[in-house]
């Protein structure tokens, strides 16, 4: 019968009980080494005041305290045999993780590739041995701690500025949108066309820079910021209206899971400028 790897069984016990297991040695050693520190304490002070008599009894105390630090230590070294890299290939980490976001309070999203917990996606990096959560690369990857971090993300006051949003959507806006409707005009009272957001987005990272910056997983995180404030507006006073799968035909999906898990699927924006009080007014932005 064939052996198993060294670091299966280890990989079984998981990442939380292989650290737990791991600080008992290392708290071990702390205390060891406290020991270890006042014997040495003991002898600077016998060894400023001349008490030589001491000093021999004292040396072999304080070399038997260093020989037990070392004891633990070896102990937290053995202990130290979890494989990151095979881990996050087979999936156990990640199972792990959602374990401690579900007692943590987070809903973590594992769909058609993705791992999502809202407002960030998570990209397992074995190489790195680390969990890249938005564009940040976190190496403290213990499941509980992560956990914790991403339930204080998702607690963190939002600095979004959804007026802001709009006028950068309705600068790129303006060009696709005369290319869908030639006589559409952003002055002209009623709605204009719907506009794919992707390709939005397409514009808004057209340098790879700029792609790195903003990813897509940002943008759509902002189009539900966006959702959450309806009545908001452009700097001119635009309206804005998400449309649905049916609103515009070829436009790719964006889809994002949020803090409770549910689904929000966006396909295209349009922008709508309401009619003014006054009949010459309108007369005039329609001659526009």
């Amino acid at each position: 019968m064939d052996s198993e790897p060294p670091h299966s069984s280890l990989l079984a016990r998981g990442l939380e009980d292989t650290l737990a297991a791991l600080d008992i040695h290392l708290s071990d050693a702390e205390k060891q080494a406290a020991a270890l520190l006042k014997a040495a304490r003991r002898l600077r002070r016998a060894a400023r005041e001349g008490n030589v008599a001491s000093l021999p009894a004292a040396l072999a105390s304080a070399q038997a305290d260093a020989a037990r630090t070392g004891e633990p230590l070896a102990s937290a070294a053995a202990a130290l045999g979890y494989d990151v890299a095979e881990a996050f290939a087979s999936g156990a980490w990640l199972d792990e993780l959602a374990v401690a976001a579900n007692a943590a309070g987070v809903v973590l999203v594992r769909r058609d590739g993705r791992v999502t917990a809202y407002p960030v996606a998570l990209r397992l990096d074995g190489r790195a041995q680390g969990v890249r959560v938005g564009r940040k690369l976190e190496r403290r990857i213990r499941p509980s701690f992560l956990a914790a971090q991403l339930k204080a993300l998702q607690q963190r006051p939002e600095r979004f500025n959804a007026r802001q949003f709009l006028d950068r959507l309705f600068v790129l806006y303006e060009s696709k949108a005369r290319a869908e409707d030639p006589a559409w005009r952003p002055t002209r009272p009623g709605p204009g066309p719907l506009v794919a957001l992707a390709e939005l987005h397409d514009q808004l990272t057209v340098l790879p820079a700029a792609a790195i910056d903003y990813p897509q997983e940002e943008f759509v995180t902002d189009l539900l910021r966006l959702d959450r404030q309806p009545d908001a507006t452009s700097g001119q006073g635009h309206r804005f209206e998400l449309g649905g799968s049916t609103g515009r035909k070829g436009a790719k999906r964006l889809t994002l899971f949020d803090e409770a898990g549910e689904q929000h699927d966006y396909y295209a924006i349009r922008f709508i400028r309401e009619p003014s009080h006054g009949r010459a007014d309108d007369q005039a932005a329609a001659a526009r």
